[in-house]
């Protein structure tokens, strides 16, 4: 990656019209990935997986952190199967193991639970108390709005909520305990527990656990970025007791002291403060938090929410101001002069100190990381010890196509719906050509803001429905005949789409240079002696970011690159490609590529080049474009079956292209002749023949001669073209290589 420009040669579109700056031909070796063989790829996972059981059961070497080995296997490779197997193995071979395996949601916990159950494992899947019971009769807690709430306040839960034995050997227990489905689950017996990620921040609720197998990324939830009031840290504290009162007004002082530092941009560093003073005045913060409320686990749910509201507001100021002392009182340790963790934001009119820390890790059991995007600096900084890493690398079959000369912007994409239609015609048109031949299925891909945008397009109201529930309406729901989908964690592990035929990536995710800087002051921020390289706003007050020469993987071997906005410094740059680039790919791979029986069509709307997807073809957005005509052509075959091609045919059987006959009577006059089925960009020798040209005459009063096109499904054309537009005076299947003059 390069941080300069170029004056290569760009790419033309079909017209011979330069499009602007797109991809260029470089100098030097083309980007080449090194894949591995399909014939060889079980083989190095089980050695890549019996190597990484071997190391972290036995002693290695006394290092801090979690003992953690790495197997980066690409999307698609079946490194979370092959791992349930070789733990089926060991469970024959009399070697006792309890393993707890995390996965990115419930469900592809319980559907790998009911796989490690088909191999004879002692497993099962672990449901969060809010999660709905297998029989549908609430939540599997009866409390769990009430628990989890407690659980946010550090309160022991289970001695709070569910069953207690008091000194005196009197038990409490919970109204619902014998009945409590949550409770049940752990005594099922199972060795083999299967869990979401999210429970690797959360308490253990497994008893016994000797090893971890994450699947898929999780460094996320490690990061704590949280805004504190300006107005807030500087106010009184509410539960100081009056003989600290000297205390207290220190406290204040010097918090109005940090508040006006950051204010004035200068660093609280700067304060006559010592690392013992920041220390004192975390631990002070706390001994001013409201008294934990009195939990019991006989109490109804009424007093316990009583309880819990009383103690929830204070508990979440004090232990974010605890947090802005500490953070000063780490940086003041570590010999710096300024802070990377605290700086000033504003929003809606109020100044707020922002807070970025990461989390430690919560277990410390031996991990074995299944992340074909896992990256050793990222979880290193989060306390992995990783002691070795393993790459299958598998080449994608696939043949893909790319746009270079576009970036499709989240806010483009969001603030022109005629742009979004254009897409709406890209993609009608695949699925027609899908349907035609393979009819396996379409998957589009954006941001979940752009799915949402094209599916209100479509006149879809989401109102009163929650985010859950709007989700899960997009992912139910096939929109213009195609499966939909948004970056991140719905599109981890998920086999759900491995049928489908292609896959169209609109634009990508794009975190904000603030963002993006935050997720690494969080991470890295304070490092002695390597501050981050941070962005700098221009004179109009905008963080740019700077472009990068990034080289294409194509084909065919051709050098090739494009101009991409990228971060400089070489850690924001790591975060910026896992939410980016690796991200798409993690989509795209949703249709499980690397052992797909045939070639799968992928279309990548962003320029943004992606990581071990090789091109075939770059493309222009003028090329991309489906010709007017053409779009109709594919709304009439799509959802009647036919169009006729005069100006009443058009504006009948594509409204959406052609509002009125009027419109469509002078895009006709224009055109000498409308083209021939050849150019419409329908993939595939099945779709190309089954789309027929026929000339026309109706039996109606004052009929003309008209142009249309059908689909053949077995019949005549001249039976199709009857069943579509009643009796016919006259029919003649054409040349669909010569296409048909147009018809007014």
């Amino acid at each position: 990656m390069t941080m300069i420009s170029t004056k290569t040669e760009a790419l033309r579109d079909k017209t011979g019209r330069f499009t602007g700056q797109g991809a260029f031909d470089i100098d030097g070796p083309a980007l080449t990935t090194r894949f591995t063989p399909l014939t060889q790829a079980d083989g190095e996972l089980r050695v890549a997986l019996e190597e990484a059981d071997a190391i972290l059961a036995g002693p290695g070497e006394e290092q801090p952190g979690v003992p953690a080995v790495v197997c980066r296997a690409s999307p698609g490779a079946g490194k979370s199967r092959l791992a349930r197997i070789l733990l089926a193995e060991k469970a024959r071979r009399g070697e006792n193991c309890n393993v707890s395996f995390h996965l990115p949601t419930l469900a592809l916990a319980e559907e790998a639970a009911a796989e490690a159950l088909d191999l004879g494992l002692k497993a099962q899947a672990i449901r969060g108390r809010s999660a709905p019971r297998p029989d549908g009769a609430g939540t599997m807690c009866a409390k769990a709005n009430l628990v989890e709430r407690a659980s946010r306040l550090g309160i022991a839960v289970r001695e709070s909520f569910c069953r207690r034995v008091d000194e005196d050997g009197e038990e409490k227990r919970c109204p619902h305990f014998d009945q409590c489905a949550y409770l049940a689950q752990f005594r099922a017996g199972a060795t083999h527990n299967f869990l979401a990620n999210s429970y690797l921040s959360l308490p253990d609720p497994v008893e016994k656990c000797d090893l971890r197998i994450v699947d898929e990324t999780f460094w996320q939830q490690f990061l704590s970025i949280r805004d504190v009031p300006v107005a807030s840290f500087t106010d009184p504290r509410t539960f100081f007791p009056a003989t600290m009162a000297g205390d207290h007004a220190d406290l204040l002082d010097a918090a109005r002291q940090v508040a006006a530092a950051l204010i004035a941009g200068t660093s609280p560093l700067s304060l006559p403060f010592s690392h013992a003073d920041y220390a004192a005045f975390a631990a002070l913060e706390w001994r001013g938090k409201s008294p934990d409320p009195t939990l019991m686990p006989d109490q109804c749910g009424i007093q316990q929410d009583k309880l819990l509201k009383q103690a929830e507001a204070n508990h979440h100021q004090v232990s974010r101001f605890a947090a802005i002392w500490k953070v000063l009182a780490e940086a003041r340790e570590a010999g710096l002069d300024a802070t990377e963790r605290l700086r000033l934001v504003s929003h809606d009119d109020r100044q707020l100190i922002r807070v970025l820390r990461r989390k430690p890790l919560r277990h410390q059991q031996p991990m074995l990381v299944l992340d074909a995007d896992a990256d050793p600096e990222i979880l290193s900084v989060l306390g992995c010890n990783i002691r070795d890493i393993h790459d299958v690398t598998l080449r994608p079959n696939a043949i893909v196509t790319q746009l270079h000369d576009r970036r499709m912007t989240n806010g483009s994409l969001l603030s022109k719906p005629g742009l979004r239609e254009t897409w709406r015609q890209i993609i009608a048109r695949e699925v027609l050509t899908d349907r035609l031949d393979r009819n396996g299925g379409v998957l589009v891909g954006a941001t979940r803001k752009v799915v949402r945008a094209f599916f209100e397009d479509a006149g879809h109201c989401f109102e009163g429905m929650s985010e859950e529930e709007v989700s899960a309406y997009m992912l139910e729901i096939k929109l213009h005949g195609a499966h939909w989908l948004w970056f991140g964690g719905r599109a981890l592990g998920s086999n759900r789409y491995k049928d489908c035929s292609s896959v169209i990536v609109i634009g990508r995710e794009e975190l904000p240079v603030c963002a993006l800087e935050d997720q690494a002051r969080a991470l890295w921020g304070d490092a002695p002696g390597e501050p981050l390289n941070l962005l700098a706003p221009d004179a109009a007050g905008k963080i740019r970011m700077p472009e990068a020469v990034v080289h294409y993987e194509m084909t065919d071997g051709t050098p090739k690159a494009v101009l991409v906005p990228c971060h400089p410094d070489r850690r924001v740059r790591r975060l910026q490609l896992q939410s980016r680039e690796l991200a798409t790919r993690q989509l795209i791979e949703r249709l499980r590529l690397a052992r797909s029986s045939y070639p799968k069509r992928v279309f990548i709307g962003c320029n943004i080049p992606i990581l071990g997807i090789p091109v075939d073809k770059l493309v222009s957005w003028a090329d991309m474009l489906p010709e007017r005509v053409e779009a109709a052509i594919v709304d009439g075959l799509l959802e009647k079956g036919g169009i006729r091609l005069s100006a009443s045919g058009l504006a009948i059987d594509a409204p959406r292209i052609f509002p009125s006959v009027e419109a469509a009577r002078t895009y006709l006059k224009r055109q000498k002749k409308l083209p021939p089925i050849a150019a419409m960009n329908l993939a595939g020798r099945a779709a190309f023949n089954r789309v027929v040209w026929v000339k026309i005459k109706r039996d109606v009063p004052h009929a003309r001669h008209e142009a249309a096109v059908l689909l053949a499904k077995g019949a005549a054309p001249e039976r199709a073209a009857d069943l579509l537009w009643g009796p016919l005076k006259y029919c003649e299947t054409l040349d669909g290589n010569e296409g048909a003059a147009g018809q007014q």
